[in-house]
């Protein structure tokens, strides 16, 4: 069985804004799980700019899972984003690169700016997927992780907005700065 989650959140901040935060939504207090974020490509492709990250995460998992993956904590992500200033939209896909044999995660997140509204749109879609054989453990983990982020993206939407509000508040003070040297 594969189990699929759904969602769409609208942020009451540009797209300018709203894709600044997303590249720099680590660290933030709604998500100390997060160990490490590292840009290994970036380049811009047809006027879109294309980039690769790794992310290190650190997660609790249920006794029942201990058994298949012992006392690993971590897990490594990688997440490609297209953004393209000309549509404003931005696409990204990230998958977990380790224990896939037990649950592999695919999130595809697109952000889209509402124009009229003045306000960014962003659509997450998340698959669950285990090749874990036998036993019952395969729903169970996929349902486990389901309902997992069901539980965290309470979280990923905290942390978005926080820092979307660092970012607005510098372009602020920034402006503040420039206009009091004139």
């Amino acid at each position: 069985m594969v189990l699929w989650f759904k969602t769409v959140h609208d942020y009451d901040f540009n797209f300018e804004t709203a894709t600044l935060a997303f590249f720099n939504k680590y660290p933030n207090p709604y998500a100390s799980h997060v160990e490490s974020v590292d840009t290994v490509d970036r380049q811009v492709i047809d006027g879109k700019l294309h980039t690769t990250r790794l992310i290190r995460k650190r997660g609790k998992l249920p006794r029942w899972v201990k058994p298949f993956l012992g006392k690993i904590s971590h897990s490594w992500i990688v997440e490609k984003t297209v953004l393209d200033p000309q549509t404003k939209e931005m696409t990204a896909y990230q998958r977990n690169l380790d224990h896939t044999r037990i649950i592999r995660v695919e999130e595809y997140t697109t952000f889209r700016y509402e124009e009229p509204e003045n306000m960014t749109r962003v659509s997450y879609r998340v698959k669950f997927s285990s090749g874990f054989k036998g036993f019952g453990v395969k729903n169970r983990i996929e349902a486990w992780s389901h309902s997992r982020f069901q539980e965290n993206i309470k979280n990923t939407r905290l942390g978005m907005a926080y820092v979307m509000q660092q970012c607005k508040e510098g372009q602020r003070k920034k402006a503040e700065q420039i206009t009091g040297q004139l």
